[in-house]
């Protein structure tokens, strides 16, 4: 099995690449995305009660709120970029107070992918299994973005 790669190694892989590239800060878009990824999580939130609940759907919104955030938090430094790895790996290094895990971040994003690209299906067990680190990281999230808001001009 090879050595897993850190957030560093992917950082820098990826700038070196160019995959990082130049956004605008515009207070506006960031606050509509936000706004409309915190509506999603919220309506993933009322899902978790239904009986017989799709765990995949579950997942799947909350993951889309979570890269989503990572996006919007990323354009406070004039960053973008489309690769959901090389993303949460800017979100580690540039964001280091947020003391985020970078195993947990792979951990989603490996399920994510094997459900997208190998049709692998989603337990309840699995959702389980990650479900309050993905509750407490978007709510860091929405703190973190609701901050630099306030403190955007």
């Amino acid at each position: 099995m090879p050595k897993q790669r850190t957030a560093k190694d992917v950082f820098e892989e990826f700038a070196t690449q160019g995959l990082y590239e130049e956004a605008n800060l515009d207070k506006h878009e960031i606050k509509k995305v936000f706004l409309m990824s915190l509506d999603d999580y919220e309506f993933g939130k009322q899902l978790r009660k239904i009986a017989n609940a799709s765990w995949r759907v579950i997942f799947n919104i909350n993951y889309d709120v979570l890269r989503e955030l990572c996006s919007q938090l990323m354009r406070f430094k004039k960053q973008k970029i489309s690769n959901h790895q090389g993303l949460f790996a800017f979100i580690i290094l540039n964001f280091q107070e947020l003391d985020f895990d970078w195993n947990f971040f792979e951990t989603v994003r490996v399920i994510r992918n094997q459900n997208k690209y190998l049709g692998l299906d989603i337990s309840r067990e699995k959702w389980k299994s990650i479900e309050l680190q993905m509750d407490l990281y978007i709510s860091v999230l929405n703190k973190e973005i609701k901050k630099r808001l306030k403190e955007v001009i």
